[in-house]
């Protein structure tokens, strides 16, 4: 009896230690995770594609919890060679915190790609030197108009213009890259300069065809814009009521029933692409 009241007496006395072992562990981690460290965080607003200057970031004591993977603790770490070293590649709030897998160094070698922000794609289109040189430059954002030509339900060809896109982000102008150091002056001489622009699927779809059917026109952003709104299309007698605004579609007597239906198939097809992009 003595012995079996020992045993029992060594089981409770383990089992004891092993409990308050447990919960001073518990208690250790939750301390732990609860001591202040230092993030950097945004003073003001960082726009995407932003080079972010010192002046834009703010160190803040947060718990350990709560600070994101890859945090950044020191707003030193964004200077190299005493000029900021790198940029955003996404937007950032005030008061968010400033991630290392968010920001890229300037001048990197890592291509265009890695500046694409997530969910996008790039596309990249050709514009005459006069609508780009001293205008667009890495990091603008931009609409994009479509000017075309689409047969309305009278079976007439009607001329008119409409928003396919807003607020676009752009990646590159000619070769010059979003966080890179950018000389346009060599883009100068060019009798048209490759913009390359962050677009969703969706978007890139009614670009392409809005393309290959009419004229695309850029259209510049203030950098503090960030709205989009509905925009109806304008058409030519909008603008001028006694306009010959729709010109006839070639009789069919002119062509063969094949090269007609292509025709009229061609213009819907823009025509709903037009009219879809611009709600």
């Amino acid at each position: 009896m003595k012995r079996q009241f020992l045993t029992s007496l060594i089981f409770a006395v383990l089992a004891s230690l092993f409990i308050g072992l447990y919960f001073f562990d518990i208690g250790r981690q939750a301390k732990s995770m609860s001591e202040p460290v230092k993030a950097v965080v945004a003073a003001v607003r960082i726009e995407q594609g932003a080079v972010i200057d010192p002046s834009m970031l703010k160190e803040k004591l947060i718990p350990k919890e709560f600070a994101q993977p890859k945090y950044v603790s020191g707003v030193k770490q964004f200077i190299v060679n005493d000029k900021p070293g790198y940029m955003a590649i996404v937007a950032f709030e005030e008061g968010e915190q400033i991630t290392a897998g968010k920001v890229l160094p300037v001048n990197s070698d890592a291509g265009i790609s890695n500046t694409i922000p997530d969910g996008k794609k790039a596309i990249t289109l050709a514009f005459s030197k006069d609508e780009v040189y001293g205008i667009l430059m890495p990091g603008s954002r931009i609409d994009l108009i479509s000017v075309i030509d689409y047969e309305s339900k009278d079976r007439t060809v009607v001329e008119a213009a409409g928003v396919i896109a807003q607020n676009l982000l752009v990646l590159a102008v000619g070769e010059n890259i979003i966080g890179g150091a950018n000389d346009l002056k060599r883009e100068q001489l060019s009798g048209s300069i490759p913009v390359t622009i962050a677009v969703s699927v969706n978007e890139a779809q009614a670009i392409f065809l809005a393309q290959e059917k009419g004229v695309i026109k850029t259209l510049l952003r203030p950098a503090s814009d960030n709205q989009t709104a509905d925009v109806a299309p304008v058409k030519i007698n909008d603008i001028f009521n006694d306009a010959a605004s729709a010109r006839p579609v070639i009789k069919q007597q002119n062509v063969d029933q094949k090269t007609l239906k292509e025709i009229q198939r061609n213009q819907k097809e823009a025509y709903e692409i037009l009219s879809r992009y611009s709600k």
